[in-house]
């Protein structure tokens, strides 16, 4: 009970100062939720007048906003407008570029055309033209280095007037005075030519000496060519400017050149160097070489077939003494023969056979003597027309690396020439290697009838076996 006591005033010692400390609380809390009504209402108050000055301005915004929207769409579009307009402007400029480009190539290609077309004018002037045109066609030539002038194609077309009046004049013909040389005569001779088209002809003022007249290959002076179809007559009236016929050259002049180009034998010759006259000296060496041994078959005088038998025979029939007259009938190599063979009738076949064979060996040196050279010569001649040609070859080419291979018809030209060694060496080849086939073909023929008469002389005088012969088969083994 006591310690009920204890707790119940214990609990009251708790209870009552609690109690006193929540009153306190109480009005602490009491004053809080005066204040913070306080606070709200002012804050509603604030909010209330925001959202009064958010209502106020809402509406210049909103309408700010929608002309600001207004203006990017116009912006867009306007962005949208450049865009396209750039693209349509860089189109368009790549196709000004291209088509600049174009313009420039074409340019470029009129004025590379007009500069060749001029240099080909100027190479191919006549030789009237040669003494008129130049002074003016050397200012069209000096344009091509201004780039100024040719700019626009300006230079080409300057070109193509001249070009075109030159057209026209040289369809109407016209004169010009000058000197000429004569086809002949190394002199210079005044006169007047007269370009009609393609063609130019000279008259001489002194003597009316009329001709074609072409460029002399190398040097460049107008040579004239003597017209004798073309009659003094008309020739005059010609060139006085009146109406009348004229001799036209159809292969443009060619066929002049081809005649200056062929020359005289001489100068053919000369044209091959020294090889050309050694391969001469040696072709004159065949040439004796031939002669010789012709004239050594000649006299080399084979006897016929029947001739030799029908002295044959009569050996046969009357001994050696009664074939006398026929065998000095005989022709000299046979003769000398069947002579020997008449002196050593008597001796034994073997030693009768050393004197006929040394009577054939004589004759066989003496017959193919300078056959051999012949051979050697047909064989050699080409060999020294490649090598001229191959030394002049070397020449040309050595020309060619320091000048270049300018123009294609003389080098050509060139190249034909240093062919004229190889064209001698054949021709020496050829006739040497043919007679050569010949002579050897007589002189073996001519040396197998003696052979053959050499045998059948034996088998008529030598009408018994020789004893000797018969030993020297029983010894030789089987």
């Amino acid at each position: 009970m006591k310690s009920l006591h204890l707790w119940f005033w214990g609990l009251a010692l708790t209870v009552v100062p609690a109690l006193r400390a929540d009153s306190v609380v109480a009005g602490r809390l009491e004053q809080s939720a005066l204040d913070y009504a306080e606070r709200l209402r002012t804050a509603n108050d604030q909010l209330a007048k925001t959202r009064d000055a958010i209502a106020r301005e809402k509406a210049p915004m909103l309408a700010a906003l929608r002309a600001a929207e207004d203006r990017i769409v116009v912006a867009q579009a306007e962005v949208t407008r450049l865009e396209t307009q750039q693209e349509q402007s860089a189109d368009q400029h790549r196709r000004l570029a291209k088509d600049a480009e174009t313009l420039r190539k074409n340019e470029n290609y009129l004025n590379a055309l007009a500069h060749d077309s001029l240099t080909a004018f100027n190479e191919g002037l006549l030789p009237g033209e040669q003494i008129l045109l130049p002074p003016r066609i050397q200012p069209l030539e000096a344009g091509f280095s201004d780039a100024g002038s040719l700019a626009g194609g300006g230079q080409a077309a300057r070109v193509a007037e001249f070009l075109l009046a030159q057209t026209q004049q040289s369809l109407g013909g016209y004169f010009v005075p000058g000197q000429s040389l004569i086809e002949g005569d190394n002199r210079l001779i005044d006169g007047v030519f007269a370009v009609a088209g393609p063609e130019t002809f000279f008259r001489a003022t002194a003597d009316g000496v009329a001709g074609t007249v072409r460029l002399r290959e190398g040097t460049g002076h107008p040579v004239t060519y003597r017209l004798p179809d073309w009659k003094a007559a008309p020739a005059a009236e010609f060139f006085q400017g009146h109406l009348g016929t004229f001799m036209a050259d159809a292969s443009a002049g060619k066929a002049l050149r081809l005649r200056e180009a062929k020359g005289t034998v001489l100068q053919h010759i000369n044209k091959g160097g020294v090889v050309s006259y050694a391969i001469l000296c040696v072709g004159l060496l065949s040439l004796l070489l031939i002669l010789q041994k012709v004239r050594d078959i000649a006299a080399m005088g084979v006897a016929e077939p029947a001739q030799v038998q029908a002295c044959l025979e009569a050996i046969a029939d009357g001994g050696p003494g009664a074939a006398g007259e026929r065998v000095r009938a005989l022709r000299e190599s046979t003769r000398e023969l069947l002579a020997t063979g008449l002196r050593h009738a008597a001796l034994p076949k073997r030693q009768l056979e050393e004197h006929l064979q040394a009577v054939l060996l004589r004759q066989r040196l003496h017959a193919e003597r300078w056959l051999q050279l012949l051979a050697v010569i047909a064989t050699a001649a080409p060999l020294m027309g490649l090598l001229g040609t191959v030394t002049g070859m070397v020449r040309t080419f050595a020309l060619i690396t320091v000048f270049g291979t300018g123009n294609a018809g003389k080098l050509a030209s060139g190249i034909s020439e240093v062919l004229v060694a190889t064209e001698l060496g054949l021709m020496v080849a050829i006739p040497t290697l043919i007679a050569h086939g010949f002579l050897a073909h007589r002189v073996h023929k001519n040396l197998a009838l003696q052979e053959r008469y050499a045998v059948e002389f034996l088998a008529a005088t030598q009408t018994d076996p020789d004893p000797r012969c018969d030993e020297s088969r029983e010894t030789v083994p089987a």
